[in-house]
Protein backbone atom coordinates (compact mmCIF):
# COMPACT_ATOMS: atom_id res chain seq x y z
CA UNK A 1 0.00 0.00 0.00
CA UNK A 2 0.95 3.70 -0.94
CA UNK A 3 2.75 5.74 1.76
CA UNK A 4 0.11 8.17 3.61
CA UNK A 5 1.66 10.91 1.46
CA UNK A 6 0.56 9.37 -1.81
CA UNK A 7 4.12 8.44 -2.56
CA UNK A 8 4.84 4.44 -3.42
CA UNK A 9 6.66 2.36 -0.98
CA UNK A 10 9.53 0.94 -1.54
CA UNK A 11 8.53 -2.33 -2.44
CA UNK A 12 5.50 -0.97 -4.12
CA UNK A 13 8.85 0.12 -6.25
CA UNK A 14 10.55 -3.12 -6.60
CA UNK A 15 7.27 -4.56 -7.62
CA UNK A 16 6.58 -1.96 -10.70
CA UNK A 17 10.42 -1.80 -11.84
CA UNK A 18 9.86 -6.14 -11.84
CA UNK A 19 6.99 -5.87 -14.27
CA UNK A 20 9.22 -3.85 -16.74
CA UNK A 21 12.25 -6.02 -16.47
CA UNK A 22 9.70 -9.51 -17.01
CA UNK A 23 8.63 -7.36 -20.18
CA UNK A 24 12.11 -6.40 -21.16
CA UNK A 25 13.97 -10.23 -20.70
CA UNK A 26 11.02 -11.62 -22.29
CA UNK A 27 11.22 -9.05 -25.28
CA UNK A 28 15.06 -9.63 -25.64
CA UNK A 29 15.01 -13.56 -25.88
CA UNK A 30 12.64 -13.08 -28.71
CA UNK A 31 14.35 -10.61 -30.43
CA UNK A 32 18.26 -12.40 -29.40
CA UNK A 33 19.33 -9.19 -27.47
CA UNK A 34 22.01 -9.56 -24.90
CA UNK A 35 21.82 -8.01 -21.04
CA UNK A 36 22.64 -9.46 -17.93
CA UNK A 37 21.93 -7.56 -14.53
CA UNK A 38 24.68 -4.87 -12.80
CA UNK A 39 25.55 -3.22 -9.69
CA UNK A 40 23.15 -3.59 -6.66
CA UNK A 41 20.52 -5.26 -9.08
CA UNK A 42 23.04 -8.04 -9.42
CA UNK A 43 24.41 -8.43 -5.43
CA UNK A 44 20.19 -8.58 -4.87
CA UNK A 45 20.21 -11.71 -7.40
CA UNK A 46 23.40 -13.34 -5.95
CA UNK A 47 22.35 -12.48 -2.21
CA UNK A 48 18.88 -12.03 -2.14
CA UNK A 49 17.58 -13.64 -4.74
CA UNK A 50 15.88 -10.57 -5.75
CA UNK A 51 15.93 -7.11 -4.82
CA UNK A 52 18.14 -5.51 -2.21
CA UNK A 53 15.41 -5.02 0.39
CA UNK A 54 16.14 -1.28 0.86
CA UNK A 55 16.93 -0.67 -2.86
CA UNK A 56 14.52 0.50 -5.26
CA UNK A 57 16.85 0.88 -8.05
CA UNK A 58 16.77 -1.75 -11.35
CA UNK A 59 19.92 -1.69 -13.51
CA UNK A 60 20.95 -4.11 -16.56
CA UNK A 61 24.29 -3.80 -19.00
CA UNK A 62 23.77 -4.45 -22.29
CA UNK A 63 26.08 -4.37 -25.66
CA UNK A 64 25.65 -0.79 -27.15
CA UNK A 65 24.71 -2.01 -30.08
CA UNK A 66 21.83 -3.62 -28.15
CA UNK A 67 20.37 -0.96 -26.71
CA UNK A 68 20.79 0.45 -30.23
CA UNK A 69 18.88 -2.07 -31.81
CA UNK A 70 15.80 -2.28 -28.71
CA UNK A 71 15.49 1.44 -29.47
CA UNK A 72 14.82 0.93 -32.76
CA UNK A 73 12.61 -2.61 -33.02
CA UNK A 74 10.70 -1.03 -29.82
CA UNK A 75 9.18 1.99 -32.44
CA UNK A 76 7.64 -0.96 -34.50
CA UNK A 77 7.07 -3.25 -32.28
CA UNK A 78 6.37 -1.94 -28.34
CA UNK A 79 7.76 -4.12 -25.67
CA UNK A 80 4.32 -4.31 -24.05
CA UNK A 81 1.46 -1.97 -23.01
CA UNK A 82 3.27 -0.95 -19.53
CA UNK A 83 6.90 -0.35 -20.54
CA UNK A 84 8.01 2.88 -21.91
CA UNK A 85 11.72 3.32 -23.50
CA UNK A 86 13.64 7.17 -22.32
CA UNK A 87 16.53 8.40 -25.05
CA UNK A 88 17.93 11.32 -25.63
CA UNK A 89 17.64 10.26 -29.48
CA UNK A 90 14.25 9.94 -29.41
CA UNK A 91 13.74 12.29 -26.37
CA UNK A 92 13.77 15.94 -25.81
CA UNK A 93 13.26 16.86 -22.08
CA UNK A 94 16.10 13.24 -21.67
CA UNK A 95 19.33 14.34 -20.87
CA UNK A 96 20.47 10.89 -19.97
CA UNK A 97 23.46 8.62 -21.68
CA UNK A 98 21.57 5.86 -20.76
CA UNK A 99 17.86 4.24 -21.72
CA UNK A 100 15.34 4.11 -19.51
CA UNK A 101 13.01 1.81 -19.54
CA UNK A 102 9.64 2.62 -17.18
CA UNK A 103 6.41 1.29 -16.18
CA UNK A 104 3.58 3.55 -17.52
CA UNK A 105 1.02 2.86 -14.45
CA UNK A 106 3.66 4.87 -12.62
CA UNK A 107 4.76 8.60 -12.42
CA UNK A 108 8.54 9.57 -11.27
CA UNK A 109 9.07 13.36 -10.42
CA UNK A 110 12.83 13.38 -8.55
CA UNK A 111 13.77 16.36 -6.49
CA UNK A 112 17.43 16.24 -7.71
CA UNK A 113 16.49 17.21 -11.30
CA UNK A 114 16.95 20.76 -13.23
CA UNK A 115 14.70 20.16 -15.47
CA UNK A 116 11.29 17.28 -15.03
CA UNK A 117 11.37 14.61 -17.67
CA UNK A 118 7.72 14.34 -18.40
CA UNK A 119 5.87 11.51 -18.43
CA UNK A 120 8.44 9.25 -17.11
CA UNK A 121 7.49 6.58 -14.57
CA UNK A 122 9.79 3.88 -12.54
CA UNK A 123 12.32 2.76 -14.66
CA UNK A 124 14.97 0.06 -15.14
CA UNK A 125 18.14 2.01 -16.29
CA UNK A 126 20.00 0.04 -19.21
CA UNK A 127 23.62 0.46 -18.93
CA UNK A 128 26.06 -0.10 -22.64
CA UNK A 129 28.54 -1.61 -22.42
CA UNK A 130 31.70 -0.37 -24.67
CA UNK A 131 34.80 -2.40 -25.12
CA UNK A 132 38.37 -1.28 -23.35
CA UNK A 133 41.06 -0.91 -25.64
CA UNK A 134 44.28 0.52 -24.70
CA UNK A 135 46.12 2.84 -25.78
CA UNK A 136 42.73 4.29 -26.62
CA UNK A 137 41.34 4.47 -23.10
CA UNK A 138 44.06 6.54 -22.03
CA UNK A 139 42.84 9.44 -24.39
CA UNK A 140 39.66 8.30 -23.71
CA UNK A 141 39.02 9.12 -20.53
CA UNK A 142 39.99 12.66 -19.77
CA UNK A 143 37.89 13.42 -22.98
CA UNK A 144 34.90 10.94 -21.28
CA UNK A 145 35.18 12.41 -18.14
CA UNK A 146 35.13 16.07 -18.69
CA UNK A 147 32.28 15.67 -20.85
CA UNK A 148 30.06 14.01 -18.12
CA UNK A 149 30.93 16.63 -15.67
CA UNK A 150 29.53 18.99 -17.90
CA UNK A 151 26.58 16.69 -18.77
CA UNK A 152 26.20 16.57 -14.42
CA UNK A 153 26.25 20.57 -14.52
CA UNK A 154 23.37 20.95 -16.17
CA UNK A 155 21.36 18.04 -15.55
CA UNK A 156 21.39 17.98 -11.36
CA UNK A 157 20.44 20.74 -9.13
CA UNK A 158 23.75 20.15 -6.09
CA UNK A 159 22.74 19.38 -2.31
CA UNK A 160 25.41 22.32 -1.82
CA UNK A 161 28.36 23.46 -3.44
CA UNK A 162 31.21 25.81 -2.85
CA UNK A 163 30.77 28.79 -4.11
CA UNK A 164 33.66 28.16 -6.89
CA UNK A 165 31.56 24.80 -7.58
CA UNK A 166 28.83 27.27 -8.05
CA UNK A 167 30.30 29.90 -10.00
CA UNK A 168 31.29 27.12 -12.59
CA UNK A 169 28.09 25.68 -12.42
CA UNK A 170 26.56 28.98 -13.58
CA UNK A 171 29.17 29.94 -16.31
CA UNK A 172 28.35 26.07 -17.44
CA UNK A 173 24.72 26.64 -17.44
CA UNK A 174 25.07 30.29 -19.38
CA UNK A 175 27.92 29.69 -21.57
CA UNK A 176 28.09 26.05 -22.62
CA UNK A 177 24.33 25.26 -21.88
CA UNK A 178 23.00 21.72 -23.12
CA UNK A 179 21.58 22.45 -26.71
CA UNK A 180 20.61 19.36 -28.94
CA UNK A 181 22.01 16.66 -26.55
CA UNK A 182 25.36 17.91 -27.23
CA UNK A 183 26.75 16.23 -24.17
CA UNK A 184 24.64 12.97 -24.34
CA UNK A 185 25.86 12.48 -27.77
CA UNK A 186 29.43 13.63 -27.15
CA UNK A 187 29.53 11.06 -24.31
CA UNK A 188 27.98 7.76 -25.79
CA UNK A 189 30.09 8.86 -29.23
CA UNK A 190 33.63 8.93 -26.81
CA UNK A 191 32.44 5.73 -25.24
CA UNK A 192 31.98 3.83 -28.48
CA UNK A 193 35.51 4.30 -29.76
CA UNK A 194 36.34 0.76 -28.99
CA UNK A 195 33.62 -1.37 -30.14
CA UNK A 196 32.36 -4.23 -27.63
CA UNK A 197 32.66 -6.88 -30.20
CA UNK A 198 36.18 -6.45 -30.47
CA UNK A 199 37.43 -6.24 -26.96
CA UNK A 200 38.09 -8.68 -24.47
CA UNK A 201 37.08 -6.06 -21.87
CA UNK A 202 33.85 -4.18 -21.56
CA UNK A 203 32.53 -1.50 -19.23
CA UNK A 204 29.89 0.92 -18.29
CA UNK A 205 32.04 4.36 -19.39
CA UNK A 206 28.85 6.69 -19.39
CA UNK A 207 29.10 6.55 -16.10
CA UNK A 208 31.37 8.80 -14.04
CA UNK A 209 32.26 6.85 -11.06
CA UNK A 210 33.70 3.71 -13.36
CA UNK A 211 37.22 2.47 -12.80
CA UNK A 212 38.99 -0.75 -13.42
CA UNK A 213 37.41 -2.51 -10.97
CA UNK A 214 34.11 -2.07 -12.95
CA UNK A 215 35.32 -3.84 -16.17
CA UNK A 216 34.23 -7.16 -17.00
CA UNK A 217 35.21 -10.17 -19.20
CA UNK A 218 33.18 -10.25 -22.50
CA UNK A 219 33.12 -13.63 -22.31
CA UNK A 220 31.24 -13.86 -19.15
CA UNK A 221 28.52 -11.56 -20.49
CA UNK A 222 28.82 -13.71 -23.69
CA UNK A 223 27.82 -16.79 -21.71
CA UNK A 224 25.61 -15.28 -19.23
CA UNK A 225 23.51 -17.84 -16.41
CA UNK A 226 19.86 -17.63 -15.52
CA UNK A 227 19.03 -17.29 -11.74
CA UNK A 228 16.25 -16.42 -9.72
CA UNK A 229 15.03 -13.00 -8.95
CA UNK A 230 11.73 -12.64 -7.01
CA UNK A 231 9.28 -15.18 -8.57
CA UNK A 232 11.20 -15.07 -12.12
CA UNK A 233 14.76 -15.67 -13.21
CA UNK A 234 16.73 -13.29 -14.93
CA UNK A 235 19.95 -13.11 -16.94
CA UNK A 236 23.77 -12.65 -15.13
CA UNK A 237 27.40 -12.60 -16.07
CA UNK A 238 28.80 -15.87 -15.29
CA UNK A 239 31.78 -15.41 -12.62
CA UNK A 240 29.47 -12.63 -10.79
CA UNK A 241 31.34 -13.67 -7.75
CA UNK A 242 34.81 -12.01 -9.01
CA UNK A 243 33.15 -9.43 -10.03
CA UNK A 244 30.77 -8.75 -7.01
CA UNK A 245 33.92 -9.13 -4.42
CA UNK A 246 35.90 -6.68 -6.82
CA UNK A 247 32.88 -4.08 -6.53
CA UNK A 248 32.00 -4.99 -2.78
CA UNK A 249 34.52 -6.88 -1.08
CA UNK A 250 32.83 -9.26 1.21
CA UNK A 251 29.36 -8.91 -0.68
CA UNK A 252 27.37 -11.54 1.64
CA UNK A 253 28.01 -9.38 4.60
CA UNK A 254 25.10 -6.88 5.15
CA UNK A 255 26.49 -2.90 5.31
CA UNK A 256 25.14 -1.04 8.32
CA UNK A 257 21.92 -0.06 8.82
CA UNK A 258 23.44 3.63 7.95
CA UNK A 259 24.87 2.84 4.95
CA UNK A 260 21.68 1.38 3.19
CA UNK A 261 20.70 3.85 0.64
CA UNK A 262 17.40 4.55 -1.42
CA UNK A 263 16.73 6.67 -4.03
CA UNK A 264 14.15 9.27 -3.74
CA UNK A 265 12.27 8.85 -6.59
CA UNK A 266 9.47 10.61 -5.58
CA UNK A 267 6.72 8.36 -7.40
CA UNK A 268 2.96 7.68 -7.49
CA UNK A 269 0.59 5.35 -9.42
CA UNK A 270 -1.11 7.43 -12.15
Amino acid sequence: MSNSDGFLTVREEQMAELEVMKDLHAYCVKHGLRYVLGYGTLLGAVRHKGFIPWDNDMDIYMPREDITKLVELSKKEPISPIVQLFDHTTDDNYHYAIVRACNTKTVVEPSYLREPIRGMGVWVDLFPLDGIIKPKIWIQNPLRMLTLRLLNATLYLPDSESKAKAAVRKFILKCLPNRNHKYERRVSSICAWSKYDKAKSVCVLCEDDTTPDSALDRVDIENPELVPFEDTEFFIPRNADKYLRLQYGDYMQLPPEEDRMTHSLCSRYR
